[in-house]
């Protein structure tokens, strides 16, 4: 089967930083999610849907890989959604085969944690991030840990499902490789570039190469030195003629140090070291195994977030038809809810009404509820369980979010001109097939025109036939629409003023204003006292 792998020049790019800055998961120098988001192109979701519905929390959530590429690789997931059935499905088989056999997950999880021991010195080496007068270090630490990606695979049980079995194969086909020969040593230095033995050819001149200060150019301008020393300490020879000796050969002993302290690593570096990593970023199989590392590591982090989250998850079943739905039985926001197991549930149906109005108070859900359905459709969308007790969905080939934006000093129409521009990418990009999150529409008019302009413009988005989300204060133009007979309406529950957060049906006319007011001290009451303690209120203004 076919991969969706990460090219492989592009896999070393999006880690080039990955040990100069800080990461959230491990609190030390290694990959940043951060980083990295600067780096991707924009995919299925455009990047201020992805910051909107808070990408680096899901991440973070979801993250339970061990190694740095196995953290790129998921996040590289979540930036770029599969839009491969079946890739998707694969997932799933293996995800299934790993959470039921335990053998494997312990099998995958001390390979991966044997590859981790030296990964940071490989990326230093493929990154170019050494120096050249103390080179020996990282290098030999990142070819043990090549060994150790080659050798330690054989120790993992055989897995039965094809996408598991196939990133196995790929890591093993880097062993016949002659890259991988000339990685398992010895390194030779010839005319044409370093070679494998396997690849040197005949009579071909050659010089091992071998990562230390110490060797023949070292050691041997010594020899003079140690033995006129060593006669004269054991009285082999005349000791004022041994010391004389031993005084006029040292320096030769200098030399040899000085060759061993700076030219020998400067010569291995340009000759040997910088060869060696280049080849290593012209083999695709090379990269294949990597990526393969990567890739296993992602689905046995989607399995320890499985097994982390106290509310239910579940393999949504994906399909690939020709219009959007998303379908689930209590489903909680897969960041907010991995931390706590008192969450409040929610069902959800974007099925047969393609236009669906969440109407509320503020701090009652709405927000959440709508970052929940497009985090779980990214996690179902890269193969990942979502936190449901079951889910259907279609696969979407785009997913948008409008948050609620501020006026900008370059753009001359205000608020309203810089959110109708959002709106209006929107609509001339989503599909059948897409999904969309508006929180509210043409913000920043009068209640009339903001009335007129959402109504025509939701009678597009159904006309076009995509999931639509609205997020909405305006009863009127929700009531309006179901005189029509057009959409769904949903509310968030209150009980005793008090939210609590789930959603049902119904259409809310209440704004809670005085009861938000009250909670931050900003009631009308609270506006009266103070004005009374100050003395700028007099009874004859009651």
């Amino acid at each position: 089967m076919v991969l969706d792998t990460i090219d492989s020049e592009q896999l070393i790019i999006e880690l080039n930083n990955m040990n100069d800055v800080v990461d959230e998961r491990r609190g030390d120098t290694a990959f940043s999610s951060h980083a990295m988001f600067e780096l991707l192109p924009e995919t299925v979701a455009d990047k201020r849907t992805l910051q909107a519905v808070e990408i680096h929390d899901l991440y973070t959530s979801l993250n339970h890989t061990i190694t740095d590429v196995g953290s790129a690789r998921l996040f590289h997931s979540l930036m770029n959604p599969s839009e491969s059935i079946e890739l998707i499905h694969a997932k799933h088989d293996a995800y299934c085969e790993l959470e039921s056999n335990q053998r494997l997950q312990d099998g995958i999880a001390e390979y991966l944690h044997a590859f981790r021991q030296g990964e940071a010195h490989l990326f230093r080496v493929l990154n170019g991030h050494l120096t050249s007068l103390m080179p020996y270090g990282d290098y030999k630490k990142a070819i043990n840990s090549i060994k150790i990606m080659q050798e330690a695979v054989d120790r993992i049980p055989q897995p039965e499902t094809i996408y598991l079995d196939s990133l196995i194969k790929n890591i093993q086909s880097f062993q016949g490789s002659p890259v991988s020969d000339m990685v398992r040593g010895p390194i030779l230095r010839t005319i044409a570039g370093v070679k494998a033995k396997s690849e040197k050819e005949g009579w071909t001149p050659s010089m091992n190469f071998r990562p230390t200060r110490f060797g023949p150019g070292t050691l041997v301008p010594f020899a003079p030195g140690l033995s006129f020393g060593a006669a004269w300490f054991f009285g082999l020879m005349d000791p004022v003629m041994a010391e004389g000796m031993f005084l006029m050969t040292s320096w030769v002993s200098l030399l040899g140090m000085l060759y061993g302290a700076v030219f020998k690593p400067m010569f291995d570096f340009e000759t040997a070291i910088l060869p060696v990593r280049k080849r290593l970023l012209d083999s695709n199989r090379f990269a294949s195994a990597i990526e393969s590392v990567a890739a296993i590591d992602e689905i046995l982090s989607f399995i320890k977030f499985g097994q982390a989250m106290p509310h239910a998850t579940v393999m949504p079943e994906v399909t690939n038809h020709a219009s959007h739905y998303f379908e689930a039985k209590e489903m909680c926001n897969p960041v907010l809810a991995k931390n706590d197991k008192d969450f409040v549930a929610n069902d959800l149906e974007l099925k047969e009404n393609k236009l669906t109005f969440v109407t509320g108070p503020n701090s009652g859900g709405k927000t959440t509820f709508c970052k929940t359905i497009v985090q779980n459709q990214l996690l179902g969308q890269i193969g990942a369980p979502v936190v449901a007790r079951q889910a259907k969905m279609n696969m979407a080939d785009k997913i948008v979010y409008q948050a609620p934006a501020f006026d900008s000093l370059n753009d001359p129409e205000g608020r309203f001109g810089t959110e109708l521009k959002v709106t209006r990418d929107i609509f001339y990009s989503v599909t059948p097939r897409s999904l969309a999150i508006l929180d509210e529409i043409a913000e920043g008019t009068t209640a009339h025109e903001k009335v007129s302009f959402s109504v025509d413009i939701l009678k597009g988005f159904h006309a076009i036939g995509n999931s639509t989300v609205l997020v909405t204060h305006s009863f009127e133009m929700v009531e309006y629409f179901e005189k029509i007979g057009m959409g769904k309406n949903l509310q968030v529950e209150f009980h005793n003023e008090k939210p609590t957060h789930r959603i049902i049906e119904g259409i809310s006319k209440e704004s809670h204003a005085y009861r938000v007011a009250r909670k931050i001290g900003f009631s009308p009451e609270n506006i009266k006292a103070y004005l009374q303690d100050k003395g700028y209120w007099s009874t004859s203004e009651d």
